[in-house]
């Protein structure tokens, strides 16, 4: 497990907004379950960014810091743990890119299309299952790395 406190506060965190995410589901309210798990893989990339030794810095889009510190090879290692990485990278990107629409909608010339009319149960199934892999992803990594 990581020795950063932080690193374990921010996947506390993660978990609580994952396990918030499936309760709005439950209960038919998609987008605001969306949001949830939007924050979920947001703050799992955080938790892994302080787990490697590094600060997240205050972004929503986290998993570009994560591949900046890969690509200019300050993050490096065993292959296998580096293909984690970025196959959480890519889980998380997905939900990174709903930004604002989960909260505000979409607005258009003549009106907002509002959250409730973009996100139906089976969109917002399929990010749930996108949030639930980058935490799964990210405890993982925990296990196996030493920081």
């Amino acid at each position: 497990m990581p020795k950063h406190a932080k690193a374990l506060d921010w996947l506390s965190m993660a978990k609580e907004d994952l396990e918030e995410a499936f309760e709005c589901f439950n209960n038919r309210r998609y987008a605001s379950a969306v949001f949830k798990a939007e924050l979920s893989a947001q703050k799992a990339i955080k938790a892994l960014i302080v787990a490697l030794g590094f600060e997240p810095g205050k972004t929503h889009r986290p998993t570009l810091v994560l591949k900046g510190l890969i690509s200019g090879g300050l993050v490096s290692l065993k292959e296998d743990l580096m293909g984690k990485l970025n196959e959480a990278i890519t889980y998380a990107m997905v939900l990174e890119d709903q930004g604002t629409t989960p909260r505000y909608g979409w607005e258009t010339v003549d009106r907002i299309i509002k959250p409730s009319e973009i996100y139906s149960e089976n969109i917002a199934k399929a990010l749930l299952k996108n949030a639930e892999k980058v935490y799964q992803i990210v405890e993982e990594v925990f296990g196996e790395i030493d920081c």
